[in-house]
């Protein structure tokens, strides 16, 4: 699952570098200046929790795995970065919520299917 993350958000710095490149040859520099904090910065967040060792609990894998998911998003959806972005403690209530409220089914077969 994390290999499809990161080749997700490889095509998205991807198409987000050549939109940026078109808009600076259009006489528009603001993508490309933006580009370091816009693209690169939420990368290398990325690369950080995508090379973290195994965590010991299923909800530390639930937390990463919510957190390299909403980075996809502020990658995608570049009008909305900042919302995003300052939804991170947003994403750790709701696997909190996760944790606790939902049925230990459900809960089960979801950490299984994460974990593996």
């Amino acid at each position: 699952m994390v290999a499809g993350i990161v080749a997700i958000a490889a095509c998205l710095a991807l198409v987000r570098l050549v939109l940026c490149l078109v808009a600076l040859a259009s006489g528009q520099p603001d993508e490309f200046l933006a580009f370091p904090l816009a693209v690169i910065l939420p990368l290398a967040a990325l690369a950080f929790l995508a090379l973290q060792k195994g965590t010991k609990s299923a909800e530390g894998a639930l937390m990463r795995l919510a957190a390299m998911l909403l980075i996809l998003l502020v990658l995608a959806i570049p009008p909305f970065a900042l919302h995003l972005a300052l939804g991170f403690p947003v994403a750790f209530l709701v696997v909190e919520l996760f944790e606790t409220r939902f049925p230990a089914k459900l809960r089960d077969a979801v950490k299984r299917s994460v974990m593996a």
